[in-house]
């Protein structure tokens, strides 16, 4: 599974976008995305992703699925047993980003 930095990376260089321009399309400031981009911040904000997502013009689960991902999953009867780990927790962090969404939990403040 990519890091979230190298997914930014990737879309970018796939949209033809620099970082700096990412972070005026986002609404964020160059630094608050360069510290993500070179590891200082790992674990964004699920309000950061989002923000990402609409400079780079996609969903959220566009920003998390990876072909790699389609091509491994498989399911049991339940659906969810033989799921590859990676995939179980993108899973966890839509339905948390679905609670944000419906202001059933609320965001911490950005930076």
């Amino acid at each position: 599974m990519l890091k979230i930095a190298d997914r930014i990376v990737q879309l970018c260089d796939q949209k033809g976008i620099s970082i700096n321009k990412l972070a005026a399309l986002s609404d964020m400031t160059q630094s608050t995305l360069a510290d993500i981009i070179k590891g200082k911040n790992v674990s964004p904000k699920v309000s950061t992703i989002e923000k990402i997502c609409k400079g780079l013009d996609i969903s959220l689960p566009d920003f998390f699925t990876y072909e790699s991902d389609l091509r491994t999953a498989t399911h049991d009867d339940n659906g969810m047993d033989n799921l590859p780990e990676h995939i179980r927790k993108e899973i966890d962090m839509a339905k948390e980003f679905i609670l944000y969404k419906h202001g059933i939990k609320k965001p911490a403040t950005d930076k």
